[in-house]
């Protein structure tokens, strides 16, 4: 990762995270729904035995870790990456501790609130808070 700012190298390992959660997301035996692939529907699985999740979810969870790994290339688009979905997981976390079903589509609840709240919490620091480093040539 030579000359990454910490913002991308942020970027990328929450990108590389989130990309892992969402593909082991759809693996049933991960999830406890006996075997096979998740299918689509409204049913929700716990992945790992800690965080409910379903089809959705794990499109979720892959979207956010390609849009990482992609921002991860430049400064501003890391930053801009983890402003976005810093907002939007602290959002989704706080929402969580109300609602445990997300547009009746999208299961919140347990670990889950936990992991959404910690996770936007550092990437909007990354996003907004830390200083602006100066790259090595």
């Amino acid at each position: 990762m030579g000359n990454r700012s910490t913002v991308q190298t942020v970027a990328f390992v929450f990108g590389g995270i989130y990309l892992v959660v969402g593909v082991l997301g759809f693996i049933g035996p991960l999830i406890g729904n006996g075997g096979g692939l998740i299918t689509i529907s409204q049913d929700k699985h716990a992945l790992l035995g800690l965080a409910d999740v379903n089809l959705l979810h794990n499109l979720v969870h892959l979207v956010i870790g390609v849009a990482g790994l992609a921002a991860a290339s430049t400064v501003a688009n890391s930053r801009t990456f983890c402003r976005v979905f810093g907002v939007v997981l602290l959002l989704v976390g706080v929402v969580g501790i109300f609602v445990s079903n997300l547009f009746g589509v999208l299961p919140l609840g347990g670990a889950d609130i936990a992991i959404h709240l910690a996770s936007g919490a550092v990437l909007a620091y990354f996003g907004f808070a830390s200083p602006v480093e100066a790259r090595a040539a």
